[in-house]
């Protein structure tokens, strides 16, 4: 647990050292800029940036708390209304780049348990599906039951995960692929992976590089 936190620590300090760096260079190079042109491309940089800082700063501290937490709400709700309350959270993300999402549903949608945690898994998962998917694309939503488990199913056209990397996708930081770096903090499906457990479920993985992903959450009913 000691390594875990001081790794944890060091990964932290790295993360945000880099926009920080960033923000920090473009700002004092602009004391010397009159090239309005140039200018307004070095404060976009830094108003990039400084999204990122924040984006990165507000996933550590929702990880902070779930991991901080023993003891989770114990509500009825409808995954159902909550899915499609995030669908229309995502809508501006989804008619950017033209992707379209299917629901489809079968049997109960009930569960019981934290519906704001639930949310938060959702949102992340289907953000995930749009920021990895090129535009003109569909994401496919299934909900169903099966025995003793509630499953969820999101699919995408996305660009997919090398099979040596799905092993390792819900590390905290790990980024598949580093030139798309700046697309997430590495902490979307961290966040993911423990509230799953929080619902005493499970996820699985399935992906081709160049046809998408396919991830699939089973919690156990209560």
């Amino acid at each position: 647990l000691d390594n875990m936190r001081k790794e944890f620590v060091a990964n932290v300090s790295h993360e945000l050292k880099t926009p920080l760096t960033s923000i920090k260079g473009f700002s004092e190079t602009l004391r010397g800029v009159e090239d309005e042109e140039t200018r307004n491309k070095f404060l976009d940089i830094i108003d990039k940036e400084s999204d990122r800082l924040s984006n990165l700063i507000n996933d550590i501290l929702i990880l902070s708390k779930i991991e901080n937490t023993h003891k989770m709400k114990s509500e009825k709700f409808s995954k159902i209304d909550i899915i499609k309350e995030v669908i229309d959270v995502v809508n501006p993300q989804l008619e950017e780049k033209n992707i379209n999402i299917t629901l489809e549903k079968q049997g109960s949608s009930i569960l019981i348990g934290d519906p704001d945690k639930f949310y938060q898994m959702i949102l992340n998962l289907i953000s995930n599906a749009i920021k990895y998917s090129d535009d003109n694309k569909i994401i496919k939503i299934r909900s169903y039951e099966e025995k003793l488990y509630s499953i969820i199913e999101i699919e995408d056209e996305g660009f997919g995960i090398p099979k040596e990397d799905i092993p390792r996708i819900f590390e905290r930081f790990y980024i598949v692929d580093k030139s798309r770096s700046k697309k997430g903090t590495g902490l979307g499906l961290a966040i993911v992976k423990h509230i799953i457990k929080m619902f005493d479920g499970e996820i699985d993985v399935k992906s081709e590089l160049g046809v998408g992903s396919t991830f699939t959450v089973k919690i156990r009913k209560r």
